[in-house]
């Protein structure tokens, strides 16, 4: 991978790659944008096949971000950090380490429990580093991020059916969940209360049974036939990718509306799903909440604010494809515009001459 061009393709500010080799530490940061504020996101831990794809998935989870703080008024830019290991392989020297990594940004970036790490995990991070949130001897955001975060993508899914099939109940509405981890498994609880017929899957079986002991109602799927299934809603809640120009032929769901951040593998995947007349939902503007809930950590916020910011979501649907019919454009296009607009105005406030104070 040539790393320049593809930072400079989405105006990404900062990649920086780390190590420790006594830990296994080994991994890479990146910061989309800041003008609105100090880079907020996760860290991940999760052992990717090549150096490629860990690049390219940190530029993108940390663009994401960006796209989700800007559309929801936060003050933060997007960023990531990955941990390139088994998240089996975690331990405390080598978080620690990272920690030591972290705090050596000055506060640019600001961390957060994802895929692969833990609330405990940031409470060991925090030993060397203040930037660091969703710690469990403070406010604990693991669970109460996942709940909120099901919640923007059920509204989500309301406003679509809405637009699709005439009314927003979910009640016997089909609907295929890609991944158990907590955001997909606190989906999975919501859908269940609104009466859809579930289908789900995981790449750990463990996850599945335990669904269907509590849901005996629900279908397991082999994680290959997940996506090819005839469902009403297909609900991508894994890792990101899933859906490229190629596999758009073999869904046969009418909407695809889920928490996995970048599901395009590239963003004309969205004019081909528009073209397939299946209806895209872009996931930075269903899987905000985590972030928003973050955002208000940083700024001292009352976290009760948070729930009334992620219930926009379905009025952000509702306008975003007012706009797609009226524009005859992909909605994903028009809602990372709408982002990009509003970054781009902030931006321009940094010309202003501001005294010291």
């Amino acid at each position: 991978m040539a790393v320049f061009p593809e930072m400079s393709r989405n105006r990404h500010e900062h990649l920086q790659f780390f190590q420790h080799r006594e830990s296994g530490l080994r991994g890479v940061l990146a910061i989309h944008d800041s003008c609105l504020g100090p880079a907020v996101g996760g860290v991940r831990c999760w052992d990717y096949p090549s150096e490629d794809l860990l690049v390219q998935d940190v530029l993108r989870l940390s663009e994401s971000a960006s796209l989700s703080a800007a559309l929801f008024g936060c003050d933060a830019g997007g960023g990531k950090a990955i941990l390139w290991a088994d998240p089996a392989a975690k331990n405390e020297v080598m978080l620690r380490a990272f920690g030591i990594f972290l705090q050596s940004l000055g506060g640019r970036f600001i961390a957060s429990p994802e895929l692969g790490t833990t609330s405990q995990d940031m409470d060991i991070i925090g030993k060397e580093t203040q930037f660091v949130t969703g710690l469990l001897k403070g406010q604990n955001l693991e669970g109460d991020g996942s709940a909120i975060t099901a919640r923007g993508v059920l509204l989500g899914m309301k406003a679509a059916a809405k637009s699709v099939f005439g009314g927003s109940s979910l009640e016997g509405r089909k609907v295929a969940i890609q991944g158990l981890g907590k955001v997909g498994s606190a989906l999975l609880e919501l859908l269940a209360q609104e009466g859809a017929k579930l289908f789900v899957s995981d790449l750990y079986f463990e996850k599945v049974k335990n669904a269907k002991d509590r849901h005996p109602a629900i279908e397991m799927v082999p994680p290959s036939e997940i996506t090819g299934l005839p469902v009403d809603i297909l609900a991508p809640c894994a890792l990101g990718g899933v859906l490229t120009p190629e596999s758009v032929g073999q869904l046969r769901c009418r909407i695809v509306a889920g928490a996995a951040t970048n599901q395009l593998a590239t963003e004309e995947t969205a004019d081909a799903l528009m073209q397939a007349g299946i209806l895209y939902l872009p996931d930075f503007l269903l899987n905000a909440g985590d972030l928003v809930m973050v955002n208000a950590d940083i700024y001292g916020i009352p976290a009760k604010t948070c729930q009334p910011t992620v219930e926009r979501v379905y009025g952000l649907v509702e306008a975003l494809l007012a706009r797609a019919r009226a524009s005859g454009e992909a909605p994903h296009r028009i809602a990372k515009a709408w982002a990009l607009d509003r970054i781009t105005h902030i931006r321009t406030l940094k010309k202003l001459y501001k005294p010291a104070r």
